[in-house]
């Protein structure tokens, strides 16, 4: 697992397990996109497993954001066993949020509050750490029974991980969980998981990618993919505008799509004018601010 030049962020989270039979404790980590938040939480479960903990863990998605308990569903069916131990009302709402009985979708205290119960029950046996990615694709009703979990966790062996784009929150922006800034690598740390994954680059080659990445550490990893062999040995020249690729286009175009349509719609306009032409643009009379009333803003933003 590539973690370099993330000595601080794995620290702080050996830190949360060290003291999780103190209580309860939770972290968001909070970053752009690419630059290494899953892979942190990948090294977190890696640790707990090491420590004794049970590890839970959702990620949300777009195409089940609109799917009530789709969240809880992927993170808790795991306990699905457990939950017969549990009181019949509480075993009755699971059952409904696992899929395992007919019924209306449970209202929320009763979701929040089985789900509660189910963590409960488990930690008696040994501590745990929930993990929640990609919070601002995790359904509303989930968000909503996690949230509910979060502040009463304060006196039990659970540690709360989550990691969210930075201004995706949402919901979870009320919860004022403590929070962690993922920033970019330092320079050092930038060019050494450069090199390692890229070794044999040019010089000039070198600088531009690192200059472009901005120590991003999936654009050092995957832009040079984009570039030919020749390219990269400084055998034909870098265009002016280096192409994206696989992964990497599919995160930033995902980060691009989260934009309401009139920052899009300038995002591609100065995309399509060629840049010489940027300057005669001059200061902006006005740019369309988005609507607060949105579909995008009123599902995302709750």
């Amino acid at each position: 697992m590539d973690l370099a030049g993330r000595t601080a962020e794995l620290e702080l989270m050996n830190s949360l397990f060290a003291g999780h039979d103190r209580g309860g404790t939770s972290l968001l980590l909070r970053g752009a996109p690419g630059v290494g938040k899953t892979a942190l939480l990948d090294a977190a479960a890696v640790r707990a497993a090491d420590v004794g903990m049970r590890v839970l863990r959702a990620s949300g998605v777009e195409f089940e954001a609109e799917m009530n308990f789709s969240a809880l569903h992927q993170m808790l069916w795991p306990l699905r066993r457990h939950a017969d131990r549990l009181a019949g009302h509480h075993r009755d709402v699971l059952d409904r949020i696992f899929g395992l009985a007919p019924g209306l979708s449970p209202d929320p205290l009763a979701a929040s509050t089985a789900v509660l119960a189910l963590l409960g029950e488990v930690t008696v046996e040994r501590p745990l750490l929930m993990i929640a990615d990609d919070m601002s694709w995790i359904d509303r009703a989930s968000a909503t029974a996690l949230g509910f979990v979060v502040r009463r966790i304060s006196d039990d062996p659970v540690v709360f991980l989550a990691a969210a784009r930075t201004g995706t929150e949402g919901l979870w922006r009320q919860l004022r969980l403590p929070v962690h800034e993922i920033g970019p690598l330092a320079a050092q740390s930038a060019a050494e998981l450069l090199d390692a994954r890229w070794p044999g680059l040019t010089p000039t080659v070198r600088r531009r990618l690192l200059a472009e990445a901005a120590g991003n550490p999936l654009v050092l990893r995957e832009l040079p993919a984009a570039l030919s062999s020749r390219q990269r040995s400084g055998r034909d020249p870098l265009p002016a505008l280096l192409p994206l690729f696989g992964r990497l286009e599919a995160v930033f175009a995902s980060a691009v799509e989260r934009l309401p349509a009139p920052t899009r719609t300038v995002l591609l306009v100065l995309r399509c004018t060629p840049p010489p032409t940027w300057p005669r643009f001059g200061r902006p009379r006005r740019i369309p601010r988005a609507s607060t009333t949105s579909p995008w803003r009123s599902r995302r933003t709750w």
